[in-house]
Order: C-alpha cells, then sequence, then structure tokens
C-alpha cells in the first residue's frame, strides 16, 4: 500500500470511530430522561409526571405534533442547557455533561409522533 492510500486509510477509520464516538448514547439519555425529565414530563413524554399538576405553566408534551413542527435538535439542546426563563424548567448546563444532553435530545425524537 502506498503511503498516500495508507494514510487516507488511518484518516478515515479515526473520523469512522470520531463520528461514532460522537453519537449521543440511546441508554443514557434514557437514563437521563428518567431521572431529570420524567418526574415533570412523564415517562411517556406526555407532559403528566407526578410533579406536572403542580406546575405553572405545564411541562411540555413531547408526544404533542404541534410541538415537533417547529422545533430542531439544536433549539431543543438549547432548552435542555439554558432552561426556559418564566418555567420550571432548570437548565442542566453544570448538571448534565455535554453528552448527556445530546443523549437526552436525542431520546427526546423517540416521542417524536411517527408522522412529524
Amino acid at each position: 500500500m502506498r503511503r498516500g492510500a495508507w494514510l487516507a486509510a488511518v484518516a478515515m477509520l479515526a473520523m469512522t470511530r470520531s463520528a461514532r464516538a460522537a453519537d449521543p448514547d440511546a441508554a443514557v439519555g434514557k437514563r437521563v430522561y428518567a431521572e431529570r425529565c420524567a418526574p415533570c414530563h412523564g415517562a411517556g413524554g406526555g407532559g403528566d409526571g407526578p410533579a406536572a399538576a403542580a406546575i405553572a405553566p405545564p411541562p411540555r408534551n413531547f408526544r404533542d405534533p404541534d410541538f415537533w413542527k417547529t422545533r430542531t435538535p439544536a433549539q431543543i439542546r438549547v432548552t435542555v442547557r439554558d432552561g426556559r426563563p418564566g418555567t420550571m424548567m432548570a437548565p442542566f448546563a453544570g448538571t448534565l455533561s455535554d453528552a448527556e444532553i445530546d443523549a437526552v435530545v436525542a431520546y427526546l425524537s423517540t416521542f417524536r409522533p411517527a408522522d412529524h
């Protein structure tokens, strides 16, 4: 193998490993959601967690198709990281790692209705 081809192969392998390492971990997202989000948003993402009745405005319903019409993963990530002023949605920056926040955002997409 020529040196140039070898270097290209090594670079491609490194990029593939790097991309996989950056992918959100579904198991981590599910665990963090269950611990940090489900008490308000509900285990099934319907905004009906055990604490929801005491929260105004009510927690977001992630099963609502209208929610997904106007949201990008980047916008959801900002909300998880920075919270929502004027609501009980606390910021998780400093509490969760960037990887955990990304994993939660990826997990939230599992609540998205199939046709949206």
